[in-house]
């Protein structure tokens, strides 16, 4: 049924129309421009009769202005790393005019010493700069019905605890991401508040730091993540990182997620008492055509820079994606505690928590694979679509 619902263009029903919800009302930024997105009722969710699971469907918007709309949203935010940039090319090329008195001088050197202390203030490396209302804006829906996206959850979540979603496979971009803004994650988990933990260069360029602090990133850092949880957050990691951006292949039927040797997110959980949730994010290879780039040069740049080498292209030859259905599915909380023995050493305790990180690890890939296979028809992959846990 799933499938044939799929076929026909629609989203497949995950439960009976008696139990579908009015959309949450979450409180945005203001405005005329929220209040009509509002009116489109884009988003519909849908709650089991014992109100464990919920699927969020985001439909796309009707009409030219609103698709226009949509169309420049999604190409001014897909492109944001290149910001600061933009700015710095304008000045250079428009240096004469735009600094041709003393007056304009001693402006732009005020303006320049205003943003310094923003940038330097070591936001990424604390619980981050988050702006809540610029996150839960209707406007996030345009993007999100442009694929368009939607979200299942298995299970409900105890906003008392904490957690570490791992998210699979990264992908190129991390579009995904963009799902959880405009009110969805606090449709899914009321209560649970969180930071995705981003690659430490983006915190770096002007303008993307910002977007990033922003929308609740903070820097990937073992003693960033720590501190987040020791405040009673839940965290969002993709443990594939940049290795797996390159097993991106939009013309594979099978997905690979690197994910065998990566344990340092499951001691990150033991440690902070933390719950893991599996997440799975199917039709992101599909957003993007790629280039192998040269596997010394890649390598080379990956370890020593950080940054990931490679070339790709969506729509027109930009980073604005090609249109693909995107379906994220958060499975069980899987428990991680660990209980301290009785007169025993650091030696046996080390040897004893070695072993309880190679079940749970265990345990979270074999969870992450049912994830995958179970839900994958819904996501309107085929019998031939697998997975691979490299």
């Amino acid at each position: 049924d799933a499938r044939r619902a799929l076929r026909r263009g629609g989203h497949a029903p995950a439960f009976p129309r008696a139990f579908r919800l009015p959309p949450s009302r979450p409180r945005p930024m203001g405005g005329a421009l929220s209040r009509r997105i509002d009116s489109l009722n884009l988003r519909e969710e849908t709650l089991s009769e014992d109100g464990e699971e919920m699927t969020i469907v985001v439909r796309p918007p009707r009409g030219a202005a609103w698709r226009l709309l949509q169309f420049l949203w999604g190409f001014a935010l897909i492109h944001y790393i290149f910001y600061g940039l933009f700015v710095l090319l304008l000045a250079v090329a428009f240096r004469e005019t735009l600094f041709a008195t003393y007056a304009a001088r001693l402006g732009g050197a005020a303006a320049l010493a205003l943003y310094l202390p923003s940038f330097l203030d070591g936001s990424e490396k604390r619980l981050g700069r988050p702006w809540d209302a610029l996150r839960l804006h209707g406007v996030w829906r345009l993007s999100q019905g442009y694929f368009p996206a939607t979200l299942r959850r298995t299970t409900k979540l105890d906003p008392k605890k904490k957690y570490v979603f791992g998210w699979h496979p990264h992908g190129i971009l991390i579009l995904s991401r963009i799902h959880t803004y405009g009110g969805n994650w606090e449709a899914l988990f009321p209560g649970v508040k969180f930071r995705v933990l981003g690659a430490t260069p983006m915190f770096y360029v002007p303008g993307c730091r910002e977007i990033c602090l922003w929308m609740g990133a903070v820097d990937a850092g073992r003693k960033t993540a720590e501190r987040v949880l020791k405040s009673g957050l839940s965290v969002s990691v993709y443990p594939g990182g940049s290795r797996e951006i390159f097993e991106t292949d939009p013309k594979s039927r099978n997905t690979v997620a690197v994910l065998r040797r990566r344990k340092g997110f499951v001691r990150l959980a033991i440690k902070n008492g933390a719950e893991l949730v599996p997440v799975f994010v199917f039709g992101e290879k599909k957003c993007y055509k790629r280039l192998n780039v040269p596997a010394k040069a890649r390598d080379f740049l990956l370890k020593t820079l950080k940054i990931p080498l490679i070339v790709f292209w969506g729509r027109f030859g930009t980073w604005y994606p090609f249109k693909a259905r995107q379906t994220v599915v958060f499975g069980a909380p899987i428990k991680t505690t660990f209980n301290d023995a009785v007169d025993e050493d650091d030696e046996k305790r080390a040897e004893r928590l070695e072993k309880h990180v190679d079940r749970l690890h265990a345990t979270y890939c074999d969870a992450v694979e049912q994830l995958f296979e179970k839900h994958k028809a819904f996501a309107g992959y085929g019998p031939e679509e697998s997975l691979t846990v490299a």
